[in-house]
């Protein structure tokens, strides 16, 4: 395989091959000189990212060893139809694009979306795989990101795209603790105004690429045995770092590194310390340390960490209320935060179609909040609240924080 010098300019193009199965692979390949007995890099990235994407990244590992960006069907640049296929599939066609190049082994960094590609090609491929690296990762999606993904998919089917824009973003990165992850507005703005600007195509494409994340159950088949790196952000609450530690643990030879006042955009956000994991593990296997990555041992996370948010009290009026029949109940809250609320219902029987068409209203706080329950148990019965625009959320932080500490009954322990 040929590997050119990195140059920015190359990343608005790419080249294609057809591989066995008659798909294509969209790819581009660095690096800096020759490198001897070093496996490249494959980089994975999630459902929304391009080549361009990853320019930094590219531009200082090509520097060290190679690095190869691809596309797979329905991913990136590859308008290839690509609904309905599985991530074994995928698994599939990049085993068949390393034959077709004559490559005998990669370190897959697998982000996101992407990363159960990754955790796929090294458990069905372990000839090909040298080590992997995974990010962001889940064996399954709980069941308060499958139903706020499955309401984007209703608002963009409905073409409600500031709502559907918004929840996306919303979903992704962990609104309350921006301060301490410093996302940049700009990048929020951007990302927005793309989705905003999704064409039909890219529309087709983001449906069956949730629906494939809908669908992950276990990440069953075969575990990696190579050397593995699994990378969570402190804050991701869209792969808690539970959860990522959940795929570590099907793992045979695994390290997990902690990433210090992340959530799941640390890619975006904190390049530097990304590009630096990748190298020294991808090179060496071993964890880049520095104050922004720690090592995590345990094999589990006690409840008191694998919460992230904390949990606040209101002895207000609350009031359960179906704005399409009329129908409400005062009701008591257990507990709530800026995603969602436990409360302590008993009345009728409510199904699965009236738990998902709920308000939570607090007349006294002038706060009215499209919730879907989802979970109902000794404990209550647990919704998130629908997030369709900073305004709401921003109301419900300042209501929140009248709360105050006194109203608090849960405060989760640094990882």
């Amino acid at each position: 395989m040929e590997f050119s010098l990195f140059s920015a300019a190359d990343l608005q193009s790419h080249k294609s091959i057809k591989v066995k199965g008659g798909w294509q692979v969209n790819y581009l390949a660095f690096a800096q000189k020759q490198f001897s007995g070093v496996s490249p890099l494959v980089i994975l990235g999630g459902a929304f990212q391009k080549f361009h994407s990853f320019k930094k990244e590219v531009e200082k590992l090509s520097e060290h060893l190679p690095v190869i960006l691809i596309d797979l069907p329905g991913q990136g640049s590859n308008d290839q139809e690509a609904e309905g296929i599985s991530f074994a599939v995928y698994a599939d066609i990049l085993a068949s694009f390393l034959d077709e190049l004559n490559i005998k082994k990669v370190t897959p960094v697998a982000l996101s979306y992407g990363s159960a590609i990754g955790f796929t090609f090294a458990g069905k491929y372990p000839e090909k795989t040298d080590r992997l690296i995974l990010g962001g990762t889940t064996p399954k999606l709980r069941k308060s990101v499958r139903i706020l993904l499955e309401e984007s998919l209703i608002a963009l089917d409905e073409g409600r795209l500031k709502d559907f824009s918004t929840g996306v973003i919303l979903n992704l990165f962990n609104y309350s603790q921006r301060k301490r992850t410093r996302i940049p507005r700009m990048l929020i703005r951007g990302f927005h105004k793309s989705l905003m600007a999704l064409s039909e195509n890219d529309k087709s494409r983001y449906r069956s690429n949730t629906q494939r994340l809908l669908d992950l159950d276990g990440l069953t088949g075969d575990s990696p045995v190579c050397e593995t790196l699994v990378i969570a952000g402190e804050y991701d609450n869209f792969t808690t770092p539970s959860e990522c530690l959940a795929v570590a643990n099907k793992c045979t030879n695994v390290q997990v590194a902690v990433l210090r006042d992340c959530d799941h955009l640390a890619p975006f956000v904190k390049k530097e310390l990304m590009i630096n994991t990748y190298r020294e593990f991808a090179i060496n296997g071993k964890i880049h340390q520095n104050e922004g990555i720690h090592p995590f041992y345990d094999k589990e996370i006690p409840l008191e960490k694998k919460i992230l948010e904390p949990r606040w009290i209101y002895k207000g009026l609350v009031i359960l209320k179906n704005p399409t029949t009329g129908w409400q109940k005062e009701v008591k809250i257990i507990d709530l935060n800026s995603y969602g609320i436990c409360i302590n219902y008993e009345g009728e029987y409510l199904g699965s179609e009236k738990l998902k068409d709920l308000r939570v209203e607090l007349p006294e706080e002038n706060l009215s909040l499209e919730t879907i329950f989802f979970d109902s148990g000794r404990k209550g019965l647990r919704g998130v609240f629908k997030r369709y625009d900073f305004d709401t959320y921003d109301k419900v932080e300042k209501f929140i924080k009248k709360l105050g500490d006194k109203a608090l009954v849960f405060t989760p322990a640094p990882l």
